[in-house]
C-alpha cells in the first residue's frame, strides 16, 4: 500500500515536504541517542558503560538526516503559478523541485522538461552557470541515453515558449529514462 502523502522526487512541493521529514528524522533520532546514553548514566552512574557505545553508533543515522537537512535547507520549492503554467502541455514530462548535486556544487534546477530526447531546465539563480550544468546534465544523461539536446534557461518566458514548442514534438525513445536519470541524480 502506497503512502498517499508521499511526494515522489520530481514532483512539485518535494523539497519542502523532504525538508520536513529530514528534520523530522533528525530530530527523532537525535532523542533517540539521547534517551539512551542517559539511560546508561541512569543505571550505572558514570558515561563508561555499553549505553555510551550504543548512543554514539546511534548518532550515526541522526547525522545522516541532519547532514541531508542542511544541504537541503537554502532551497524551496518553486512558485506554484509557474509550475501550473507549465504542468498544462500535457506531452511533455515535467519534473519538478530537482537538486541536481555535481561533485561541485548542487543545482537548484525548479522545473525540466522532457520530450524528444531533450531535456530543457528552468534554473532562476544568477550565480549557475548555465553551460556548466548543460554539461554536467548532458554527461549523466548520456551514460544511458542518446539525447538530443539539453538547454538550461534563467528567463521563464523563454523556457515556456521552449517547452511550448518541445509539446509539438513526437515522443522520444528515451524520454521515460532521461525523467528516471533526472530524477536519481537528484537529492
Amino acid at each position: 500500500m502506497k503512502n498517499r502523502n508521499k511526494i515522489e522526487k520530481g514532483s512539485y512541493g518535494y523539497i519542502n515536504k523532504n525538508k520536513l521529514k529530514q528534520l523530522g528524522m533528525t530530530l527523532l533520532l537525535l532523542a533517540i541517542v539521547l534517551i539512551i546514553f542517559y539511560t546508561g548514566i541512569i543505571r550505572y552512574h558514570h558515561t563508561k558503560s555499553i549505553f555510551t557505545v550504543l548512543a554514539a553508533v546511534s548518532a550515526i543515522p541522526a547525522a545522516k538526516y541532519g547532514v541531508a537537512y542542511l544541504v537541503m535547507f537554502p532551497y524551496k520549492t518553486g512558485d506554484a503559478e509557474k509550475y501550473k503554467k507549465i504542468s498544462a502541455y500535457k506531452n511533455v514530462k515535467i519534473l519538478s523541485d530537482l537538486l541536481i548535486s555535481s561533485p561541485e556544487k548542487i543545482y537548484n534546477i525548479e522545473l525540466a522538461a522532457v520530450r524528444d530526447n531533450s531535456v530543457y531546465c528552468y534554473a532562476p539563480i544568477d550565480k549557475y552557470d548555465n553551460v556548466v550544468i548543460e554539461k554536467y546534465v548532458r554527461s549523466f544523461l548520456e551514460t544511458e541515453c542518446k539525447v538530443s539536446a539539453v538547454k538550461v534557461f534563467k528567463d521563464f518566458t523563454q523556457f515556456k515558449k521552449s517547452v511550448e514548442a518541445l509539446d509539438k514534438n513526437e515522443q522520444g525513445k528515451y524520454d521515460k529514462r532521461i525523467g528516471e536519470l533526472m530524477t536519481v541524480y537528484s537529492m
